[in-house]
Order: C-alpha cells, then structure tokens, then sequence
C-alpha cells in the first residue's frame, strides 16, 4: 500500500518522540562497532530515515530519504526477514548485490520492525564500510529486543491517540447533549406557554360565542369578530405545533443522513417559486453570485429550508425605505463553501445579534413570526459540522455566512 506524505510525516514524528531511540542507536554503534544506525519507515515505494546516529559522515539525517529499490530493506520488506552480513566481500549471497555497491558497504545489519496488528513499519538498522561482527546471537537478539520496543512505544502512543481522540469525541457528545437538554427544556417550557395561550383564547371564545349565540337577536359582527379571534388563537396553536415538529424533524436527520449534489441557482429558484406571494409583494429582487453553483454537504430538504428561512427573513425583515435586494453567494475557501446570504434590511441591533440563533429570540417585534427559523437553521447547519456567522450595520443590512 503507498503512503502519502502525510502519513510518513506522522510516522517520522511518532519515532521522534520516543526518547528512548537515541540511546538504542548508540548502544547499537557501541555494541557493533559501526558508524551508522538508523530506524527506516520503509514503504512499497519510500525509505525515510526516522531517527539516525552517524558517525561516519553517511551523510544522512532525520527526515532524509534513500531511493527503496537501491536498498536491502526493500527486500526485508518483502520477506519479513532479517539481513545480516558480517563481510561483503566473503558473503556468498551479498557481495555481488547493488545495495553495497552503490553504498560501499562491507558490514550489515537489517531487523524488521513489526506492530502488534502484524503491519509491517520499517527496520532497524546499521551499516559500516568496514567489516564487523554481527551475524551472532547477542546482537541480534540485542537487535529484535529493540525492534520489540520500538513497535510497543508506537503502539501504546497509537493507543493514546486513539483514546484521547475518542475522549474528545466523548466530550463533544457530552457538550452536544447538553446543550440539547436546555434547548429541549427552553421549548417545554416556551412551547406550553404559548399552546396554554391559544387553548385558553379559544375556549373563552367559544364561551362568548355560545352566549351571543343563544341571545335572542343575533348580533352579526359581534360573531364575526368572534370567529376572526378564534382564527388566529387556532393560527397561534397551528404555528407552535408546527415549530415544534420542525425542531423534532432536524434531531431525525443527523449528520450520516445522505447529503446530494445540488445546484445553487436550482435550489434559489424553488425558493424563490414557495415565497412568490411574498416577493412579489414586496418587489423583492433576488441575485446569484457564484462562479460554480454546484455543492456538496446538505440533503437537499435541508439546504432548500436553510435558503428560504435566510431569503424570507430578509424580506420580511425590509427597510421601509428601500426595495428588497438580496445576494446568495457562494465561493470556495480552502477546500470549503463559503455561502452568504446578504440583504439591505434593517439590521439587527448590536446587543441581539448574539441571541439570533436563539430559541424563540426576535430582533423584531413588528413581524409575524415565532423566533424558531434561525434556530432551525443553525441546527441544521451545526449538523453537517458547519458554522454559521452573522455580520449586520443597523440601516444598511444583514449578512448571514454560513462555512461548511
């Protein structure tokens, strides 16, 4: 399997940290009497030296490379095995082989280092232009016990790694949990406020219908007036009920739900199409701005309820003074989307940008609404591990940003 340069670079830098390699390497020259010892990640198609001593001016270092197919370990990788050569030039196997040749080497000693799943790492190794005596059981063994050790130390920081990785993941489960017990809290307590509300309009509506209903003569408008109250108590109801199932429709689509292709002007369209009345009302103007309109990361039912909570707010939310005009843009920033939603609305007021996001929090109170779109919205935004941002001037507009 070829590595990329990054996973070679996390492996020159695990050897690194394991302290103990320096001293194994000078033992290793002590022991042998060879200038040069060094541990290699060896992959089907690199050789990087992870941690070297020379005493020899090799002219090697840390970090520095050697072509695989000029090296013994190329073999050693190949049949687990090691190499070990006492003298070059009497080694009936070696001393016509190209490795010490090109490197001009007469003594050698190569012992893979395996991990404890059985994967293959790379060698531990030491060479001299001089002959030495090796091939013995007291330096090979001195050989495997180190390879043993370097493959524990990778092994227990593997561990640690992985267990610091899942306890951050944990602690982020944990935060996430919190803090959808208070937003759950936050809504009990909001939401029956406001279903208590209507259910208690309604049925005093209904007491005062019954009395005027039974009165002798029929007052027209009083029922009239009745009826346009109960409308919009039940309008009250039907809103929370909604918001309600909406929120409980976000927590359904988490972030393994299948995210699809989609195009932004397609998508903007549609929107445009669910809020015609709305637009046309207020002559909204609406503009695409993006050099590739296609994006990845959002269901498409998601995305579509992201655009048309930002556009009819910012419509919605209009300055008296001035049309409607709304930019969706969108850009690639390091490999991310950048999607902007900007309008030349009111604005939102310093103290309450923070709180936008907020269940049932309002910037403004002269509109029709229930304060849940924006929440929504970040919810949905936050489960695709996005992040949404928002930059407003009181009189001049809002700009919604959303990096995912």
């Amino acid at each position: 399997m070829i590595q990329t340069q990054d996973e070679l670079l996390k492996d020159l830098e695990a050897i690194r940290q394991i302290q103990i390699i320096p001293t194994m390497l000078e033992v290793i020259c002590q022991t042998t009497g060879m200038g040069f010892a060094a541990v290699a990640r060896v992959t089907e198609d690199r050789w990087l030296a992870c941690s070297v001593r020379d005493e020899v001016n090799f002219g090697l270092e840390a970090g520095g490379e050697l072509e695989i197919k000029t090296t013994l370990c190329d073999e050693i990788r190949a049949h687990h095995q090691p190499i070990v050569i006492d003298n070059v030039a009497e080694d009936p196997v070696y001393r016509h082989h190209h490795t010490p040749r090109i490197y001009g080497l007469q003594s050698y000693i190569s012992i893979p280092v395996f991990l404890r799943n059985g994967d293959f790492f790379g060698t531990l190794c030491a060479i001299d232009s001089r002959p030495a005596l090796v091939n013995n059981p007291k330096v090979i063994n001195m050989f495997k016990l180190f390879a043993e050790l370097i493959a524990f130390h990778l092994e227990s920081m593997d561990l640690l790694e992985r267990s610091n990785t899942f306890t951050a993941e944990l602690q982020k489960e944990n935060r996430g949990l919190a803090s959808a017990n208070f937003d759950l809290d936050n809504f009990v307590y909001t939401a029956s406020h406001d279903l208590k509300s209507p259910v208690a309009n309604i049925a005093g509506l209904i007491e005062l219908l019954s009395i005027s209903v039974s009165n002798e003569h029929l007052d027209r408008e009083e029922l009239q007036q009745i009826t346009a109250m109960m409308k919009t108590s039940l309008k009250r109801f039907s809103t929370t009920i909604r918001d309600l199932t909406a929120i409980v429709e976000i927590d359904k689509t988490g972030p393994d739900a299948e995210s699809a292709v989609l195009d932004l002007n397609q998508v903007v369209e549609s929107v445009r199409q669910d809020l015609q009345s709305l637009v046309l009302e207020n002559g909204a103007q609406i503009e695409v701005i993006a050099a590739d309109c296609h994006l990845t990361g959002f269901t498409l039912k998601n995305f579509k309820s992201i655009l048309s909570n930002l556009i009819s707010n910012a419509i919605k939310y209009r300055s008296p003074e001035r049309i409607p005009y709304i930019t969706v843009r969108l850009e690639k920033r390091d490999g991310n989307d950048w999607l902007s939603v900007q309008d030349n609305g009111l604005g939102i007021p310093p103290d309450k940008q923070d709180s936008v996001f907020t269940m049932f929090k309002r910037a403004h109170d002269h509109v029709e609404g229930s304060g849940v779109g924006l929440y929504i919205v970040k919810r949905m935004v936050d489960n695709v591990q996005g992040k949404i941002e928002v930059s407003s001037v009181v009189g001049e507009g809002t700009t919604f940003t959303i990096i995912f």
